[in-house]
Order: structure tokens, then sequence, then C-alpha cells
């Protein structure tokens, strides 16, 4: 079969052939549908120099962690799937610690390797998944679903940190409205009445978030920012300028939620946010939240924008995602 492969670091990834894996025990072997391709593989392809030592990776590893895909065979021990079952790949918890025990399998304190972060990912035609990271799809095709599992589920649970704040009379701002926050305009939307102010440097990708339920849009610049006042603000950028920008929105007891991975740096003291104010890091989210985003989805009531490109185009598609090129997410279809 044919996989996106990571030889040595900072070095490009090959789409080279290997054999079709045999799930090991515990896992379930997918035909994969479609694979969404994130920043976060550009991280791990261009920039890291070694492999963090929570998550594990020896390379070589095939890269992708945004999986849909037909469940096409199970491990020793696996039950309660089906063969030819639809389904997407998230984040799979130990089950046991304290975090894992809440539902936030996200946090768990001993996550073993990932798809696409230590075990072999999605850029390819066949890949397993341990038994519980695979989630069911019902009525969607699953690689449109695959988007769900980060760019859906991240920034569906950065806008469920904030629910209290998403009320009838309250604004909140989305900086950054790509491949995260164009679900997140859409997931608010869904769930509450708030009012959504959108913020991005691209006009096409303002004029989606229009499309998409954003109540204002606007270009991220000072004069933008000076005259508004809101109650959260979820970041998908992360820069210094962006959290700057929200530093300057925010309300007394407001939120601000740093999804985006960017390097900013922000200098806090007791004078830097209004009064009860928070700032806050997410990561991920958890199955529960993953279930929940999918059946608004195949509800009709949240639709991933895609933009589809073939496994033999793949570098063609991450160069894309590095110009800017791609609006919404951009998914690799085997």
């Amino acid at each position: 079969m044919k996989a996106y492969r990571l030889f040595e670091w900072k070095q490009p990834a090959k789409l080279v052939d290997i054999p079709i894996p045999e799930p090991e025990a515990g896992q379930v072997r997918l035909k994969v549908a479609g694979n969404g391709i994130c920043q976060s593989d550009l991280h791990l392809m261009y920039e890291w120099e070694a492999s963090p030592p929570h998550i594990k990776i020896e390379l070589p590893m095939t890269i992708g962690h945004e999986v849909g895909g037909y469940v096409d065979k199970l491990g020793q021990g696996v039950s309660g799937f089906e063969i030819g079952q639809p389904a997407v790949v998230t984040i799979a918890g130990c089950g046991h610690c304290y975090y894992c025990a809440q539902g936030w399998n996200q946090y768990c304190l001993n996550k073993g390797k990932q798809v696409g972060m230590g075990l072999d990912g999605g850029l390819a035609e066949y890949v397993n998944a341990p038994a519980g990271a695979v989630v069911p799809v019902n009525s969607m095709n699953p690689a449109d679903a695959a988007p769900l599992t980060d760019a859906g589920l991240s920034s569906y649970h950065a806008v469920k940190r904030i629910s209290n704040l998403l009320n009838g009379g309250t604004t909140v701002a989305v900086i950054g409205v790509g491949g995260l926050g164009h679900m997140a305009v859409q997931e608010i939307k869904a769930i509450s009445p708030a009012r959504i102010i959108a913020y991005d440097l691209s006009d096409a990708s303002l004029e989606l978030a229009k499309e998409l339920g954003a109540d204002v849009c606007l270009k991220s610049s000072d004069e933008n920012v000076e005259k508004m006042s809101v109650d959260a603000v979820l970041d998908f950028v992360g820069a210094a300028a962006t959290l700057k920008m929200a530093a300057k929105m925010i309300r007394p007891l407001g939120h601000i939620v740093m999804v985006g991975r960017g390097p900013g740096i922000f200098e806090y003291n007791h004078k830097a946010l209004p009064y009860g104010a928070t700032l806050s890091t997410t990561f991920g989210g958890s199955k529960a939240e993953l279930i929940e985003l999918i059946g608004l989805t195949e509800s009709g009531l949240i639709k991933p924008h895609t933009t589809k490109f073939k496994l033999d185009d793949v570098d063609e598609a991450y160069k894309k995602l590095v110009d800017g090129k791609i609006q919404g997410r951009g998914v690799v279809i085997p």
C-alpha cells in the first residue's frame, strides 16, 4: 500500500510502498477514506529535532492524525465493531486514571502512542488504531468526518469551555477562521444565541465565516479591536499579536481560550486582564464531545468546509497549507 512516511527529522516525508499492516491485539484496522492535514503535521516534519518524550515517536512513521475510514479487520480481543462500519479515530486514553474517569481522555495521564503521533497515521491506504480511539459515524462519509476529529473537536472543546458565557446578549470573538476557526463559528451558532465576531487577515476566510454564521467579520487590526468589547475570545492563532488583541477586547469575568499553537508570549500580572477574566489553554476534545459533534454535523447544523487532494498529491496539499491557500480543512483521499 502507499503511505506518506517520515524517515528523518526536519526532512520532508516521502510517499512509499509498504505492506498492509496487520492489526495487533486491541487494535482495529481501517481502510482509510480520508485524512485531514494539519499545522501540527508541519511542526512534526519541519520543526522537531526529536520526539517529545511523552509522544515517543520512532522513525520511520506514517504521518496523519485526522483519520476517517471503514472498519476492515479486528485485532485479537476487539469486539463491538462491524466490518465495513464507517468510523473516525480520536485520542485513546488509558481508561482508568483520574482524567479518564471523568471522561477527559485527551488529558489522560498515561496516554500511549497515538495514531500519527507515535503510531503510523492515516496518510496511507490502511491504518491500525487502538480500539478505544475508534468512534463510529452513522450517515456521514468518513472522509468528510475526518476533520471532526481534530479541527472540529479541538474547536468544539474550546467552545464548550466558554459555554457558560454563550447566552442571549453576549458576544464571542473568534480570532483566526481557518481550519479550526471556521468550525468554531458554526459550533457556537449551533448551540447558542451568542453574537459572533470573526477576525482574520484573509478576505476569503472572512467571507467563509460570514457564510457560516458570523455576525460581524473584521480584519485583524488595532482599529477593529479598540472599539470592541466581548465576553469570550477563542484564539486559534496563538501569536503575541492575537493574545494582545484578546486582552484588549475581553470584559470583566470573560474567558480567553488560547487554542492556536503559535509562539506568542503574554506577560501576565494582575493588571494584564480586567478583574475576574480568565486566560486558559486547551487540548483536543473528549470522546463524548466528539460524539456530540458528529451528531450536530449529521443533523446538518455543522458542515466542515474541505478541499480534497489525492494521496499522490500530498506534497502539493502541504505546500498549499504552508502558503495559506486552503480554505477550511484539506483532506487527502487514498
